[in-house]
């Protein structure tokens, strides 16, 4: 862990990647590990995509943008298991917020059993807290997000690419639901 230069902003890593992914030229749904439609339209809605910076200006972004909110954190996005929403290498910028103020489709930032912090994107509640899941893998963590392990959600983020895919992504989910919208008419 490393201190971010004369303030409160504390600069980590999470780890975005809960399993190596390997990106063929498969459509965007098959690469994406959470299958429900649904689930992947909360996330698109919630979770906010990254704005595109210069290489190397990620992080200078992301404390800029921090700076300006209560007790925000700057963390360090690497691994895969949130493409295609942020690609490794992107700074996220992450806010306190009241554990019932989370809503589906939010990515939150917590801290695993051992140690890790990992962001991923809320799919569902259990009695343990929220079921979380990177959109990439294919099943939910196996640990929940409760009101004593989770930091913050994701209210920005910056990054060097990324956008195409999350493109694709949302135009995806959009006619699947323009196509359900047209089958109750």
């Amino acid at each position: 862990m490393k201190a971010a230069p004369a303030s409160r902003l504390l600069r980590r890593t999470i780890n975005l990647l809960g399993a190596a992914a390997v990106f063929t030229a498969l459509t965007v749904s098959a690469q994406a590990g959470i299958a429900s439609k649904r689930e992947l339209a909360a996330i698109l809605a919630n979770t906010p995509a990254p704005q595109i910076v210069s290489a190397g200006r990620q992080m200078e972004q992301a404390e800029q943008a921090a700076a300006l909110i209560p007790g925000a954190q700057t963390f360090w996005g690497t691994g895969q298991s949130m493409q295609p929403l942020y690609a490794p290498d992107t700074a996220l910028v992450v806010k306190p917020v009241a554990y019932d103020a989370v809503k589906k489709g939010m990515t939150v930032v917590y801290v695993k059993k051992n140690g890790h912090v990992v962001a991923h994107s809320v799919i569902g509640e259990d009695g343990n807290g929220y079921v979380v899941q990177g959109v990439n893998n294919s099943e939910a963590d196996a640990e929940s997000v409760n009101e004593r392990n989770m930091i913050g959600v994701v209210v920005a983020a910056y990054a060097t690419t990324g956008g195409q895919l999350r493109a694709d992504l949302t135009r995806q989910v959009a006619a699947v639901g323009a196509a359900v919208v047209a089958n109750r008419g």
